[in-house]
């Protein structure tokens, strides 16, 4: 007999052993718990069925946001689709990897279908948005400097969050104008950026970057500490109301830069290199145009318009 929390140690082992990142790891260890509280206690594994992980998705979409969260407070409106979707999928994706092992003999959970989520209108800024935003840091200062340089290498590169905040002195060609940083799945790749965005990291990094004392990575605090992905999401946060911009944060510069990229003329191929999908799937979303072009185009060549009635 194995619990589910034998099984979940094992693969925690199993997964650091096979170089899964611990944000990989930590979502299917929480969604795998949130599951057990579900089912009442530490069960066996081999009494679970994909009816269990069905029932577990009804219920999460009648829960509430936040609830039972430890610093959040609950919110009245429901969970989302998408995050529903992540729950089911990281338990189908332990129990795939109990099968793999060997530790039950059957995927319960192969035939269940994901629950379906809705998709949206992929979020972007309007360039006279990202002009109104870039405004917004005092260049004067060493700070506003700093973050001036954050937010237009984000519009520039389409890097994530997580790879903007980890770069590191060495990671910064100024002289071939790449960024070498560390996507998803340990997958190292080289973005390029342009010209003002040359100019700027070289100039926050002669004359606006502290002298560091414990770290080589390049955007730096004042007192010279490594700039974290939680205060660069929060500085980006503050300038966008500060700009008038409603819900401003670090992908949806990911999403304007793509489809700006698209709109100037980029194509899908060299887009989905420089974002780091690793397919071609995930980035023609990006492809579909935001409603301001959908409508400037059916302006132009739409069929009443041009009929004389």
């Amino acid at each position: 007999m194995s619990t589910l929390s034998d099984a979940l140690t094992a693969y925690r082992i199993c997964a650091r052993a096979e170089g899964k990142s611990q944000r990989t790891i930590q979502w299917i260890t929480s969604s795998v718990g949130y599951f057990s509280d579900f089912l009442g206690g530490d069960l066996d594994i081999e009494m679970i069925t994909g009816n269990d992980l069905r029932r577990f998705i009804i219920a999460l979409q009648d829960s509430q946001k936040y609830r039972n969260h430890p610093y959040t407070k609950q919110q009245h409106n429901k969970l989302s689709p998408q995050t529903i979707e992540t729950y089911a999928r990281a338990i189908r994706a332990f129990f795939g990897y109990l099968c793999r092992e060997g530790l039950i003999e059957t995927n319960p959970m192969i035939k269940v279908k994901m629950p379906k989520v809705p998709k949206k209108v992929v979020p972007t800024l309007s360039g006279a948005d990202l002009e109104k935003l870039l405004s917004q840091p005092d260049k004067r200062t060493d700070r506003g400097f700093r973050d001036y340089t954050l937010i237009l290498t984000f519009v520039d590169t389409g890097d994530r969050l997580s790879e903007i905040a980890n770069l590191k002195l060495d990671d910064v060609d100024l002289e071939n104008g790449y960024l070498k940083v560390m996507g998803k799945g340990s997958r190292e790749r080289y973005v390029p950026f342009g010209h003002k965005v040359a100019k700027a990291l070289l100039k926050y990094k002669l004359k606006h970057r502290p002298e560091p004392t414990a770290t080589d990575r390049f955007f730096l605090t004042a007192d010279s500490r490594a700039l974290g992905a939680e205060r660069i999401e929060k500085v980006i946060n503050e300038y966008g109301k500060k700009a008038g911009i409603k819900r401003c944060y670090p992908h949806k510069l990911r999403h304007t830069s793509s489809v700006m990229y698209l709109r100037n003329g980029g194509d899908p191929f060299s887009l989905q290199k420089k974002l780091g999908h690793s397919s071609l799937a995930m980035t023609r979303h990006y492809s579909n145009l935001a409603d301001s072009d959908v409508r400037a185009q059916h302006l132009r060549y739409g069929v009443a318009d041009r009929l004389r009635v």
